[in-house]
């Protein structure tokens, strides 16, 4: 039996050789649909229903599954979570399990789904946002109204945040709803609503939708673990807020521009209108002294200051 490093290093490497096409998500998703929280319930991530379906384990009864080509059984029953030493031994040990308890031919011995499957995709543009509204934005003509419960109450997005010109929905408020439960990999399909991820399906009734997008995942959904949607908000609000910035120093520039302008109107304006002024000046000045010969001598007017004060 090969060591724990290079085992992992030679699954790493038949993984990355592996070609995931739709049959395989398919087939992949239909395992991991066959995992109720009730049948493999309080099991932590190096075994959780993920784990398991991603290395060709379908759930079949109460902590039990069953390989879907070599038909293998593993059973896994944990102690309690207190007794720490044991509950961490039994997990490794099945850990080890969902590899080396496949039959020795079975292709799931050396075959796993890649985890790129498994994880959220991360949000960096203002494209996946619209991608996201193009999706909500097709099922909002059978959906009567959207009732959004739970924490997403809270978060508020509203039409002008977006720069989708081209939708005709945006003050549509069951379009924000339908963008709020679409972030977190739901798609609208027949009547239900399905996780991409962790495979639950909800029945719906297209008259009233009311729903919760975050609680509704399966306990194992990458959407709940370590506060996934929390991180996708973030991002989303990240994207928009920077968008609604940019918008903000584009309107702050121009007016800027124009104010400058007018400014500088305004300056230009007054230089010439000081000229006008001094040229006036100039030109009357030059006019009273051509036009006023003073003959009056020096003595003439000591006399007249005398005269005046005597009086």
């Amino acid at each position: 039996m090969l060591k724990d490093s290079k085992f992992s290093s030679h699954l790493l490497h038949l993984s990355q050789l592996q070609t995931v096409n739709h049959k395989t998500l398919d087939e992949y998703r239909e395992r991991l649909t066959t995992f109720e929280d009730s049948l493999w319930f309080g099991k932590p991530d190096p075994i959780s229903a993920i784990e398991c379906a991603r290395r060709g384990w379908k759930c079949r009864g109460n902590d039990t599954i069953e390989c879907v080509n070599c038909h293998a059984e593993l059973t896994a029953i944990l102690p309690s979570i207190l007794k720490i030493d044991e509950y961490r031994n039994v997990v490794e040990n099945t850990a080890r399990a969902l590899v080396e308890s496949h039959r020795q031919y079975c292709v799931w011995k050396f075959m796993i789904i890649p985890e790129s499957t498994v994880q959220l995709n991360e949000i960096y543009s203002n494209e996946t946002i619209n991608r996201f509204l193009n999706e909500a934005e097709e099922f909002l003509t059978r959906i009567q109204s959207i009732e959004i419960v739970g924490q997403m109450n809270s978060f508020e997005i509203h039409p002008t945040d977006f720069d989708l010109l081209a939708s005709s929905h945006l003050n549509d408020p069951r379009l924000l709803s339908a963008f709020k439960i679409v972030i977190f990999c739901w798609k609208f399909k027949d009547s239900t609503l399905t996780c991409e991820k962790c495979c639950r399906v909800v029945p719906i009734s297209f008259v009233h939708l009311k729903f919760d997008p975050i609680t509704s995942h399966r306990s194992w959904c990458p959407i709940l673990k370590t506060n996934q949607w929390k991180h996708r908000l973030e991002q989303i609000e990240s994207i928009l807020h920077r968008k609604s910035r940019q918008k903000l120093n584009e309107f702050s520039s121009s007016t800027k521009s124009e104010q400058t302008d007018d400014i500088l109107k305004e300056i230009v304006s007054t230089q010439e209108l000081f000229h006008e002024l001094i040229s006036s000046k100039e030109y009357y000045r030059s006019c009273v002294q051509n036009n006023f010969n003073d003959d009056t001598s020096a003595t003439d007017i000591e006399q007249l200051k005398t005269k005046s004060i005597s009086t």
